[in-house]
């Protein structure tokens, strides 16, 4: 597996840092692939020394089992769970829950670990977490730190500056969007005629007063307004709503019932396996509607999501961008035949996103680069914190650093962003019919092609001795950043380098035989193609119909 140049980026961050401190956090949005930069991280550690012995510390099982199954394989360690009954610290590498080690006995039998991995580290502050933290560095002072979370800094006072002294690498949700690895939203600010109402709200423990909020916003002439413009807007999509208190997500969930949409409450109370039922049939399109108070935020990854309605203020930005986020994920199309999803709605009621401001704003392909000759760490006047040179806000105490942002970095154009991403590919991207509608590259493990239909582009991908598969349905840079990711998820980092050295090397008799034979004459095609070219068009000829066959079958359906 070859990591994005980004996961590179931030795994070398890691090395680095904990090198130099005993600890640091990394900070990438959802869909970065966190779980994957510490699979590569706890591998080349573990390299580097061979008695390593990991924990990885989370919250739920659900994360314990997923990241148990993507960091196992991608650092090839043995691993090993410590969570309720099962008490398994044999593994080099043990999945535990800060739930259970949180209870002084069930740490008796822990060993002295190397390095400690906390997901979604912005929980580090709390008692649990600092009981375990504690444990670790007395039986091994010298034990290196990792943490890992998309928002770090949630405004309730609670400092991680105990716990991490520095940030290794910080990358903005903006660049996901401009690479294709996340679908960018469209906002909507909708004026309900309360914002005066909404701008004298108290705050209390770090956030607004969300009981004052619900006397603002849940009133049913509200409530009928809101399910109006989500109907003028979004009607055609899957959403979840974000409001004050649960009583006004239930008011919320009944004025769309009362207009014949499918909707349901989602609330902290409910019994897990009553919000995993709910969720399901949500992720199957039997609801189309969510209303929650703030329990959509971790661990809710709905694919075909396609709106995100704001009704409750949010005082700090972390809290907004994870609300936004559920919406911001590609939808895989082998899990869901014929939804498509090129963008995500976000209907802003309570004046949010005038408050933060655009996440488009966000947007720059260099702005995780040093300039040259400069030092690429830089201290918070306000906390001491190390941070990246290129951090507009420090993630431990929300310091604003002031930073001129150019007409230029707001309006990247595609263009730029799809010949940054080629640039990036280990691979190499052939113009099949030189007009920029089907691109192919190849490697030693499969191949895969973005094919452009005159309205949308589709993403395939044909592992080696099986089947075509369809990768993505969207966006130009969306096809090619699913067709990069696959290859990245076939090849390794040598074998895509050898593929590339076949760029200077003419294509072979024997390839040039084969092209006459698929009807590629020398009137149709130039014969000074390289081998690797020849590669990539044999496999276009040999696999056109299946090709065809597979564009024509994904036909849009909404990502309702």
């Amino acid at each position: 597996m070859i990591p994005r140049d980004y996961q590179r980026a931030a795994v070398d961050a890691a090395h680095d840092r904990t090198a130099e401190h005993g600890n640091t956090m990394l900070v990438l949005p959802t869909g970065a692939g966190k779980t994957a930069i510490a699979g590569f991280f706890v591998g080349e550690e573990a390299e580097r020394q061979r008695d390593a012995k990991v924990l990885v510390l989370q919250h739920t099982d659900e994360l314990i089992e997923q990241n148990r199954t993507a960091i196992s394989r991608i650092s090839g360690l043995p691993s090993s769970v410590v969570k309720a009954e099962r008490d398994d610290w044999g593994g080099q590498l043990v999945f535990g829950s800060v739930q259970t080690l949180a209870r002084a006995n069930r740490r008796d039998g822990m060993p002295a670990v190397s390095h400690l991995i906390i997901d979604e580290c912005h929980r580090a502050a709390a008692t649990s977490y600092q009981s375990v933290i504690e444990h670790v560095r007395s039986l091994n002072p010298q034990a290196k730190l990792l943490g890992l979370s998309a928002t770090p800094g949630r405004g309730d006072g609670r400092s991680l500056r105990r716990t991490f002294s520095n940030v290794g690498y910080h990358l903005r949700i903006g660049t996901l969007i401009a690479r294709g690895l996340l679908v960018p939203p469209r906002t909507f600010t909708i004026d309900l005629g309360v914002d005066d109402e909404l701008a004298g709200l108290a705050s209390t423990a770090g956030d607004y007063d969300m009981r004052q909020a619900d006397k603002v916003l849940n009133r049913s002439v509200l409530n009928e307004a809101v399910v109006e413009h989500w109907k003028d807007k979004a009607s055609d999509r899957r959403t979840i709503f974000f409001c004050a208190t649960v009583a006004h997500a239930e008011a919320v969930a009944e004025a769309f019932m009362a207009e014949g949409i499918s909707a349901a409450v989602i609330s902290g109370d409910m019994a897990s396996s009553e919000r995993s039922n709910l969720i399901a049939q949500f992720d199957r399109g039997d609801i189309q509607v969510l209303a929650n108070c703030m329990v959509l935020t971790e661990g809710f990854d709905s694919q075909p999501v396609g709106c995100i309605g704001i009704l409750r203020p949010m005082l700090h930005k972390g809290t907004f961008i994870q609300a936004v986020g559920r919406g911001l994920r590609r939808v895989d199309p082998e899990r869901y035949p014929g939804i498509i999803k090129t963008d995500c709605i976000v209907l802003d009621f309570a004046g949010a996103a005038l408050r933060h401001g655009s996440l488009e704003q966000d947007i720059s392909l260099d702005e995780d680069e040093t300039p040259a000759g400069a030092q690429p760490w830089k201290t918070c006047p306000s906390c001491e914190a190390e941070l990246p040179l290129g951090a507009s806000i420090c993630d431990f105490c929300g310091h604003e650093f002031a930073r001129a942002i150019s007409e230029a970095q707001v309006l990247t154009s595609f263009e730029m962003t799809e010949i940054a991403l080629l640039d990036r590919s280990p691979f190499s991207w052939v113009d099949l019919h030189g007009d920029g509608q089907a691109l192919m590259a190849s490697g030693f493990e499969g191949w895969a092609g973005v094919f452009h239909d005159g309205t949308l582009w589709h993403a395939l991908g044909r592992p080696k001795h099986r089947y075509i598969r369809t990768l993505a349905v969207g966006t130009r840079i969306q096809a090619l950043a699913a067709a990069d990711d696959f290859l990245r998820g076939t090849e390794t980092s040598s074998a895509a380098a050898k593929s590339k050295r076949w760029i200077n090397d003419p294509a072979s008799l024997r390839q040039v035989e084969l092209l006459h034979k698929a009807g590629l004459t020398a009137s149709g095609l130039d014969f000074g193609l390289s081998k690797y070219a020849a590669n990539c068009h044999l496999n276009f000829r040999w696999n056109q119909a299946a090709i065809k066959a597979a564009v024509l079958q994904d036909m849009p359906r909404s990502a309702a």
